[in-house]
């Protein structure tokens, strides 16, 4: 009598998991693969990241899975990092791939090169910047901000130098200064050179470290020349590569000031995890502490590739994307429109911010744009977000195609409608 009634209630339970399942099936249609019917009707990117990418990047991210100890996946990983150094124009200084999103090289910064305790300058240009500040308090981090005058500017220089100079001679130099090579939030390109210089000047002991999540590749950085010491980067921007990789590489002095791991306050982002993988893929041997992003690493080979074939090198890849920015510019002048940036000097060649014309805003520009086929960017600063939209422009659908030219007539239409 006892199974009996556990057998009915064991079918009663089963047929009601039943009901629910194919309620659940019927609440939940197919979608499309990639969520858009056809790649023509898909509205295509030109936000800060990601992009647009090349038809062979995407065939290499679609390819069969391999695994991390396949020699042909050795290669692919051996030689990204070997063209990392040519991307930031450097001869020595030490690559580091990892899964994960650009975000995760500020964890890197705050918990290899700075100690809780010890001291950051974060030079300020926008949102970005303010997260990377949130970082190192997260970590204990004594921050010093040099603010920006309003979004869109630049702090000043001799403010940087004043910061840099105190703590000098009170004989506690800042141990790291953070700059943001471009900030997503305002397209302001930093005054990277001069401030590398000042640097130098000032508090040569004190590391550069640069967030070039929205810069790296496709604005000038020359790593070894200028004296950056570490640049964090993400592989879905200018490097023309899917989400998924943070991307980072390492001056020898940054490298050497690195303490043992287990003093490290991260584990994931530990560098002392990861240096001995990089060195064993570099030599072209397998090695492990966490399975990585195997399919977008082989994309990542084909995209630099494709970077470092552009006549010129990156000096020509760099020319390419300031050509860019001067045809957006002057036709964003040709419309009527003004920058959030406070000049065309200071503004970024991979990213656009634009005020909305008068008596329009988001509702009226953005849907529009999308209906004609791109996707465009919200504004992002806190303070100013409901007043701009940001254009991106960079890697493959602005450097091989006619996309910008089409997109360009297609915003005017909308903008003046």
């Amino acid at each position: 009598m006892r199974s009996s009634r556990v057998l009915r209630s064991v079918t009663q339970a089963a047929q009601s998991a039943g009901t629910v399942n194919a309620t659940l099936t019927r609440a939940r249609p197919a979608l499309p693969t990639g969520g858009y019917p056809s790649e023509a009707s898909r509205p295509k990117l030109f936000i800060p990241g990601p992009i647009e990418f090349h038809p062979e990047v995407l065939k290499a991210m679609a390819a069969g899975a391999r695994g991390h100890t396949d020699p042909t996946l050795i290669e692919d990983f051996g030689r990204s990092i070997e063209m990392i150094r040519e991307v930031f124009i450097s001869k020595d200084a030490q690559p580091f791939v990892i899964s994960g999103s650009g975000a995760l090289g500020w964890d890197a910064v705050a918990t290899n090169l700075v100690q809780e305790g010890e001291k950051a300058l974060v030079v300020q240009t926008g949102h970005f910047s303010d997260r990377f500040t949130e970082c190192f308090v997260q970590y204990g981090v004594k921050v010093t901000v040099i603010e920006t005058p309003a979004p869109g500017a630049r702090p000043s220089n001799q403010d940087i130098e004043k910061a840099l100079s105190d703590a000098k001679k009170a004989g506690d130099p800042f141990k790291v200064i953070t700059i943001t090579g471009v900030d997503t939030s305002t397209a302001v390109l930093a005054d990277l050179k001069n401030i590398c210089d000042i640097v130098k000047a000032v508090s040569p002991d004190t590391l550069v470290v640069v967030d070039a999540v929205c810069s790296a590749a496709g604005e000038e950085l020359r790593m070894d020349e200028w004296g950056v010491d570490f640049v964090l980067t993400g592989s879905q921007k200018a490097f023309g590569v899917p989400p998924g990789l943070a991307i980072m590489i390492c001056s020898q002095k940054a490298l050497a000031r690195i303490p043992p791991k287990d003093k490290i306050r991260n584990y994931f982002a530990n560098l002392q995890r990861w240096l001995p993988i990089m060195n064993a893929y570099e030599a072209r041997q397998p090695s492990y502490f966490a399975t990585p992003a195997v399919n977008t690493v082989g994309a990542l080979r084909v995209g630099l590739d494709q970077m470092l074939a552009t006549p010129g090198g990156m000096d020509g890849y760099f020319a390419k994307h300031r050509e860019v920015k001067t045809k957006v510019h002057a036709a964003v002048k040709d419309m009527g429109l003004e920058l959030l940036t406070a000049n065309s000097d200071i503004a970024a060649n991979l990213l656009t911010c634009i005020r909305y014309p008068k008596g329009k805003g988001a509702p009226q520009v953005l849907p529009a744009m999308k209906q004609a086929g791109w996707f465009l960017a919200a504004g992002l600063h806190p303070q100013c977000k409901d007043e701009y939209f940001r254009v991106g422009h960079m890697g493959y659908s602005v450097t091989q195609t006619d996309m910008l030219d089409r997109l360009l007539a297609d915003l005017k239409k909308v903008v003046q409608a």
